[in-house]
């Protein structure tokens, strides 16, 4: 089973990340209609959790069904795409497991351990990382 994992102070480039190694396929991230890269991590995109939420992947789900439904309980939304050229899958009836099959099994490349280890940096350090300003409330 497949299980993503989100956490307020994770990145949208971590998230991306993420989706790629899972699903095997690339995401655009959206926050209210505009690119989810000008937030810096998922609480300032309007993520609701306060800690490490994990979300079981139903493959069996279309890609319509699975966007809607990580928006509906995640307050922003995405577009999964095409690992190749980066654009939108058109057939939105199309199941997840579709996806990952049309990868060939080819989803261990390089630098996959890094996620691991951010999500682990997340859960373990949350101060703020050196070279980063603290933000004030």
């Amino acid at each position: 089973m497949k299980i993503l994992k989100f956490h307020p102070l994770m990145t949208i480039s971590l998230l991306q990340l993420q989706f790629q190694r899972l699903l095997c396929c690339n995401v655009t991230v959206y926050v209210h209609n505009s690119l989810g890269n000008s937030f810096d991590t998922l609480k300032e995109a309007g993520f609701p959790a306060d800690m490490l939420v994990e979300y079981p992947i139903d493959e069996t789900l279309s890609l319509r069904e699975f966007e809607e439904d990580l928006e509906e309980k995640f307050n922003f939304s995405l577009e999964l795409c095409s690992k190749k050229d980066n654009k939108p899958f058109t057939n939105k009836s199309q199941h997840l497991f579709q996806i990952i099959a049309a990868d060939g099994g080819n989803n261990r490349e390089d630098g996959y351990s890094s996620l691991d280890i951010s999500l682990d940096m997340l859960l373990n350090n949350r101060q703020t990382p050196p070279g980063f300003p603290a933000k004030h409330a």
